[in-house]
């Protein structure tokens, strides 16, 4: 298994930061559930989720990640995941209603405004539920809200963009209210800096 440079910066700086998000997100799927996780990157949340849901689909655009999380589920021989190549903004592959519950981590800052939007809309055409983990705005002040600006700071243009955006635009319940979805709970993580959102 090769590691490549991408999955190697998420496994070692970015997943430890986000352990207490995913252990919220696994707390919200319902046993045996049918499940998808959109823009997975190397695959960290959607193997939690495997170990409780009925069955995992996992996507991303980015062919190197999914290449990197697929030679895992062999290497582990989990029979319950499965991940797959695809613009979560266009999503034809799926039906309307297949999954029961479509979830998104700390992916929904990163696009632009229009491409949020879509992603949204398909979560919401193809699953019962959608939960979703991101940023809270506001944000408390203090040392973990400077870490999480210093981290957005030193990130491509267009994606410091994007989170400077999603930041005025209120967080992601602009976001959720802008494609009609409903929240039915919130909770605040890692001292105010991210939000787990269930929607229907």
């Amino acid at each position: 298994m090769i590691l490549n440079f991408n999955a190697f910066f998420y496994q070692i700086f970015i997943d430890p930061l986000l352990a207490g998000l995913r252990k919220t997100i696994v707390e919200y799927i319902d046993d045996s559930a049918k499940v998808i996780d959109i823009a997975c990157g190397p695959g960290t949340l959607a193997f939690a989720l495997s170990w409780k849901a009925g069955h995992v689909t996992a996507l991303d655009m980015d062919e190197d990640l999914i290449s990197f999380a697929s030679s895992r589920v062999k290497k582990k021989g989990v029979s319950n995941l499965t991940f797959e190549v695809h613009d979560a903004s266009d999503l034809p592959v799926y039906h309307n209603g297949e999954f029961d519950i479509a979830v998104t981590t700390m992916a929904i800052h990163q696009f632009p405004e229009e491409v949020a939007l879509k992603v949204l809309m398909e979560m919401k055409r193809i699953a019962h539920k959608v939960i979703i983990a991101d940023y809270n705005c506001p944000m408390p002040y203090g040392f973990s809200r400077s870490v999480a600006y210093g981290i957005e700071s030193i990130t491509k243009r267009d994606h410091h963009l994007n989170f400077r955006n999603y930041m005025l635009r209120g967080g992601i319940s602009w976001f959720i209210s802008a494609v009609g979805l409903t929240i039915r709970s919130t909770t605040i993580k890692g001292n105010g800096i991210f939000i787990v959102v269930e929607c229907v």
